[in-house]
């Protein structure tokens, strides 16, 4: 009786032992699949990162439009409170050049995803813009545009960026949920150019 209950008792003590270094070795699964997860994720082809969201934040979305208003207004002082780097506008003749072709940005969405870093934000637009002597308003992918917050208010950073930023900005263009804005906005100018054959003229001369 004795030497069944000490049977007994080797058994538990194997199976809990047993129990145990599974514990341990999932928990230590979990950690690793946790640290790898960037790569895990690209490697099954997505990152949920780089899912955008749509007009998620009114403040960045009135910096947009703001700052895309005033690139069709050629208005330097709003351009320069719109930027980190307002010496850029300093010189306004490409600004007023295209100004003289694009004359509004209108229906402006923004379709953002996390920059770099977590209080970065990257913003693609898409908005339809209207061409001198054009009826038609096709829609243009405008961006990316990378927004940081200084002084507690949203900026477009137009500094030189970091070449990891670079990189990070690239990838995220790669995305599928990008591009398939790409793709939306592509089939809307070519949709655009068979009915409209002076938006057709003007993207052969801008081709030429």
């Amino acid at each position: 009786m004795a030497r069944n209950r000490k049977k007994e008792v080797k058994q538990r003590g194997i199976l809990l032992a047993v129990w145990i270094i599974f514990l341990v070795v999932l928990g230590l699964f979990g950690c690793i699949a946790y640290k790898k997860r960037d790569i895990v994720s690209e490697d099954l082809g997505f990152t949920t990162r780089f899912a955008y969201q749509t007009n998620a934040n009114p403040d960045i979305n009135a910096l947009i439009i703001t700052y895309l208003s005033a690139t069709a207004a050629g208005d330097q002082d709003i351009l320069k409170s719109c930027v980190t780097d307002p010496s850029q506008y300093d010189d306004m003749t490409n600004v007023q050049n295209k100004s003289k072709i694009i004359t509004a940005y209108s229906n402006i969405n923004c379709y953002s995803v996390e920059g770099k870093n977590p209080s970065d934000t990257l913003v693609y637009a898409v908005a339809n813009i209207s061409i001198v002597n054009v009826e038609s308003t096709p829609l243009d992918m405008l961006g990316p545009f990378y927004i940081v917050k200084e002084d507690g208010k949203y900026l477009i950073d137009n500094r030189p960026l970091d070449d990891s930023v670079n990189k990070y900005i690239e990838k995220a263009g790669k995305n599928k949920d990008i591009q398939d804005l790409y793709l939306m906005v592509k089939a809307d100018e070519e949709k655009k150019a068979e009915q409209d054959p002076a938006f057709k003229e003007f993207l052969d001369r801008l081709g030429n």
